[in-house]
């Protein structure tokens, strides 16, 4: 099936109770609400995130650095079933006992698809492997980045302020708040302060 022919939930954004299945396309042109995965793999051994860079030939933020694993959740899924975007993004598979539930958000944008108002159910996954062993395709994801979870929310408070982080395809590069995928109401500093008290093995609030 074409990503234009999935079928998306529609959901209340309040409840998240399912009202009707439509065409992806009608989705996005009407901006109604639907459901989505999003998940951000932590480092602990380095104190560091990994964020994937979205290949260049995509719709929606082409090139730009985004969280791990993100994805639509597709008509009849439940959150869960998100981790297949681990496989199909990042060429790893996950087990659902290694995602950290943080809640859900209510994110919208207006993207290179249309009209985007989704209901995010969003994970941390605590796993140490290294960029190396991840197996990304290309039409998906451009590279890989990791960056110092205190570097990521140094340069979301400073617009002007550039870090080094590893790369998977040049080894290192240079990162600004720039590079980052548009962020709805604080949503990338937010997951930054959770990543980092999980990190420092303090206890997670709800997003």
């Amino acid at each position: 099936m074409s990503r234009e022919n999935e079928r998306l939930d529609v959901v209340s954004p309040a409840t998240g109770e399912i009202l009707e299945s439509r065409d992806r396309a009608d989705v996005h042109r009407e901006g109604l609400w639907h459901q989505v995965f999003h998940c951000l793999v932590l480092r602990p051994a380095r104190r560091s995130v990994v964020l994937q860079r979205r290949a260049y030939t995509k719709a929606a933020f082409p090139g730009l650095l985004d969280l791990s694993a993100t994805g639509h959740l597709e008509s009849g899924e439940i959150p869960l079933d998100g981790l297949r975007e681990f496989e199909e993004e990042l060429g790893v598979s996950v087990s659902p006992d290694a995602l950290v539930s943080l809640g859900t958000r209510l994110l919208a944008d207006d993207n290179g698809e249309g009209r985007n108002r989704e209901r995010v159910h969003v994970f941390f996954v605590l796993d140490d492997r290294p960029l190396a062993e991840y197996a990304p395709p290309e039409h998906e994801v451009a590279d890989l980045v990791e960056i110092v979870v205190e570097d990521l929310i140094a340069i979301l408070g400073d617009p002007e302020l550039v870090v080094e982080a590893g790369s998977m395809a040049e080894g290192a590069v240079s990162i600004s708040n720039r590079d980052l995928v548009e962020g709805a109401d604080g949503y990338w500093t937010v997951l930054a302060v959770m990543a980092q008290r999980a990190l420092a093995g303090e206890t997670l609030l709800a997003i």
